[in-house]
Parts: structure tokens; C-alpha cells; sequence
């Protein structure tokens, strides 16, 4: 197992570029633009860092999106519960290191963590998984199904160490490794609750449980930037700004109608 030194934490901040990059991104995809397209364009705009691209990238999505994933996700404590194991615990690990979280407009907690740290198990992903399976106890969670994708190195190891600690926090649990991850938690999404922030396997999936989101809020919740409530209030005032504009421009065209 990797005992390597803990991360340095990933920052980014609440700027005013950041949020007017957002917003921009937001109309774009709203108008129908590729999302690479549209991200390629508003990093060029706002000289994004790669940091505040990739936070675009995994915190923003258009209306219908988001408004089809807040749809599926389950508030209540799931009964049964299958786990995209690598998907939650990074998210988990990255709180812990002090990460930079975000809430996607899709009403995700995601880490940007994804693109800069290889997966690996280590001391911190084990913290991250007794952390995680603590949670599950507390939320009463009866059965749990935790998929490793076998792609990673020492996932196998991992999951010897999970199926020897899942008895003392679970009441029906197993955890293995899949080549094809995402087919075998879909598989399972037929008959289970999975938990994952994927955005591919939240589209192609019926109900969704935020785990990883759920814990972050109990563990680092002033580390979470909320961009869907930032978002929705940038695009709210820019459009009582547009509103307030044509109704200027309104009375001015009729006052020059009258004086004609």
C-alpha cells in the first residue's frame, strides 16, 4: 500500500472572472454549443488556469441537464445502495486533504482532483473508505455493493481490505473488481441505488444517491463552492439587467414616436 505524504490541498477561489466565466459558459451551452467548443472559448476569454477550466467543466451544465440529474437524485437514506468505489472515495480523499469542492448545477458535489492525482490506494484512500463505511452505518443502509474498477493498480487489494471490514459496519455487503466498471454498475442500477457523481452513469441510471457529496458536507462543508446557487444568481441578474435595459430602450423609442 502507498504511504505517500498527503497531497498539497487543490485551491480555487470565487473571483469575479470565475463567476462571469460561468455564467458565460452557462448561455453557451443554453444556445447549443459543444461543450469542449464553448469551454475552449470562455478559457481563452477569461485566461482561465487549468484549475478554474476544469471547475467549469465539472460544475457547470446546461438547464435540461441538470434539471434531468436534481431529478434523480435520492434525498432519503437508501435501503440498498451500489457504489462506484474509486468515483466516491476520491471525492472523500479530496475533502480530507482540504481539497477545493465544488456543487455542480446538476446538485453533485464533485473534486477537481479527477484530472491532477492518479487514483491510488493508499493510507488516505483507507481513511477515506472507514470514513465512508462509518456513514453508511449511520445512515442505516442495509445492503451495499461496492465495484472497484480492476484497472487501477492494487484495486485488488483494496477490495480484500473492504469485504474484511464491511461485517462490522454493514449488514449485506460484498465488494469486487469489474474490467467494465460502468456496465456493472449500471447492471446494478437496475435493482439498486447507485452512488457516484459519474455524470455518464447518472444520465444512464435511474436513482442516484450523492455519497461522497453527502459525507463532504458533514466533514469540509466550507470547502464546497456552491456554483449552482452562484450560477443561478449571476444568470437571474443578468437577465433583470437585460429586462431593465429593453424597457429603457422601450420608453425611449415610444417618447420618440410622440415627439414624431
Amino acid at each position: 500500500m502507498s504511504s505517500s505524504q498527503k497531497p498539497e490541498p487543490l485551491h480555487v477561489y470565487t473571483t469575479l472572472e470565475l463567476l462571469e466565466a460561468c455564467a458565460d459558459f452557462f448561455f453557451l451551452l443554453e444556445r447549443g454549443y459543444n461543450r469542449k467548443v464553448a469551454l475552449d472559448l470562455v478559457t481563452a476569454r477569461w485566461n482561465l488556469s487549468k484549475l478554474e477550466r476544469l471547475a467549469l467543466y465539472r460544475g457547470v451544465f446546461d438547464s435540461a441537464t441538470s434539471k434531468k440529474r436534481v431529478a434523480k437524485i435520492l434525498r432519503s437514506s437508501p435501503d440498498r445502495l451500489t457504489v462506484d468505489g474509486f468515483n466516491v472515495l476520491s471525492t472523500i480523499s479530496s475533502a480530507l486533504i482540504g481539497d477545493t469542492l465544488l456543487l455542480a448545477t446538476d446538485g453533485f458535489v464533485r473534486d477537481l482532483a479527477a484530472t491532477i492525482r492518479k487514483v491510488e490506494v493508499s493510507r488516505g484512500l483507507i481513511s477515506s473508505l472507514v470514513l465512508m463505511l462509518s456513514f453508511l452505518s449511520h445512515l442505516r443502509v442495509r445492503e451495499v455493493i461496492i465495484v472497484f474498477d480492476a484497472q487501477v493498480s492494487r484495486s485488488g487489494e483494496l477490495v480484500k481490505i473492504v469485504n474484511s471490514l464491511l461485517p462490522s459496519y454493514i449488514q449485506v455487503g460484498e465488494a469486487f473488481t469489474s474490467k467494465q466498471a460502468d456496465s456493472s454498475l449500471l447492471s446494478l442500477g437496475k435493482r439498486y441505488t447507485l452512488a457516484t457523481s459519474d455524470s455518464v452513469l447518472i444520465d444512464k441510471t435511474l436513482s442516484v444517491f450523492d455519497l461522497g457529496g453527502e459525507l463532504c458536507w458533514q466533514i469540509r462543508g466550507e470547502k464546497i463552492i456552491n456554483l449552482k446557487q452562484l450560477v443561478e444568481l449571476k444568470v437571474r441578474k443578468l437577465a433583470k439587467s437585460i429586462t431593465e435595459r429593453d424597457g429603457t430602450l422601450n420608453a425611449q423609442d415610444g417618447y420618440e414616436n410622440e415627439g414624431a
